[in-house]
């Protein structure tokens, strides 16, 4: 495992056990799960991306360590994102480097690198293929990572003489405040919006019911990134009970 994926979980179950905890009882947020997630690792989840609390609420109910990815714009000023930055790779999120390198063919070298390191290591890994936040529908997708997975699935089989199929499972993530569906925290505005350095987060309302579904395991079987991308977060929002409107 080695020393640096150690201490990745360390922080992460830190955070897991200690502050989601204490979250959940300050703003009364009640939480479950339906379905489940294979016990085939490596494996890839695929969740819809409505508010900062996805990340808090996955980790929740998985329970297992996830290693997310993430950009490194975090739309805050410099100072906040820094910290964010380094706290987030301490838990062994994936920092995909927008600001941190000019040129994309290098980013994006860097992005495949460390999701394939992830892969190597037999990791949990979840990518918001939405991109920014999206809170009540599912507008836009992109296909990087998903292709960035095809590839390494052929690379393996060239290098390796047999098959890696490795499942990409779409993830639900339904807010429900007594029947509103997603509201914001107004005290979550508020510390934004006059709290000097606080982050940027989008926070759910009190007494939120967070429900996260499991979708059907999907595998590469001849279509293209984009063709997988759309078929998984068709069900993603399925499962979130929200419209999916790319192209539409």
């Amino acid at each position: 495992m080695g020393v640096k994926e150690n201490w990745w979980r360390f922080n992460y179950h830190a955070i897991r056990l200690g502050f989601i905890p204490v979250t959940k009882r300050v703003l009364l947020l009640s939480s479950r799960v339906e379905g489940e997630i294979p016990n085939i690792r490596p494996i890839m989840l695929a969740p819809v991306h409505r508010t900062s609390a996805d990340v808090f609420a996955l980790s929740h109910v998985v329970g297992e360590f996830i290693s997310f990815v993430s950009t490194d714009s975090f739309g805050h000023n410099g100072v906040i994102n820094f910290i964010q930055k380094k706290s987030t790779a301490a838990m062994g999120t994936v920092i995909w480097q927008e600001d941190g390198i000019e040129n994309p063919r290098k980013r994006a070298v860097a992005l495949a690198k460390d999701v394939e390191d992830r892969l190597n290591r037999r990791l949990i890994t979840a990518v918001f293929t939405q991109g920014e936040y999206q809170y009540d529908s599912v507008t836009s997708i992109e296909d990087g990572l998903v292709g960035l997975l095809e590839r390494y699935e052929v690379r393996h089989l060239k290098q390796k003489g047999h098959e890696l199929r490795i499942p990409i499972v779409p993830v639900g993530i339904e807010y429900d405040r007594k029947g509103k569906g997603l509201e914001q925290s107004a005290v979550g505005k508020w510390i934004s919006k006059w709290i000097p350095f606080a982050p940027n987060w989008t926070i759910p309302a009190v007494r939120t019911k967070i429900i996260v579904r499991f979708g059907t395991p999907h595998y590469f079987e001849g279509q293209s990134p984009r063709e997988m991308t759309e078929i998984v977060m068709k069900e993603a929002a399925i499962l979130s009970n929200i419209p999916y409107e790319v192209g539409s």
